[in-house]
């Protein structure tokens, strides 16, 4: 796979941090989404592994700008592929 190219729409500190508390609870869905297609018990633990750290990271954001720290309610929502693609893909020029 060539390695992709991105354009971040950051232009100061507040859409900076607009784009990081997107981006990281993206990611939370994004690990949520797939893991039941992991088959591997050691790929589940290291997805494990990460998705509590961006959540932590999104945590982190949402407290800084005023946002929820809990936007879709006391459990995350896995994301599938295609809204993954629909929210970050915008961010991918190549």
């Amino acid at each position: 796979v060539k390695k992709p190219t991105f354009s971040f729409p950051v232009h100061d500190q507040k859409s900076f941090l607009k784009l990081a508390y997107t981006l990281e609870n993206v990611g939370v869905g994004a690990y949520n989404g797939a893991g039941p297609s992991l088959r591997s018990k050691q790929l589940l633990v290291a997805a494990g592994e990460i998705v509590q750290i961006e959540a932590r990271h999104a945590a982190t954001v949402a407290v800084i700008t005023g946002e929820s720290i809990t936007p879709h309610g006391a459990f995350d929502k896995p994301l599938t592929m295609k809204q993954v693609l629909a929210k970050a893909g915008p961010l991918i020029k190549g």
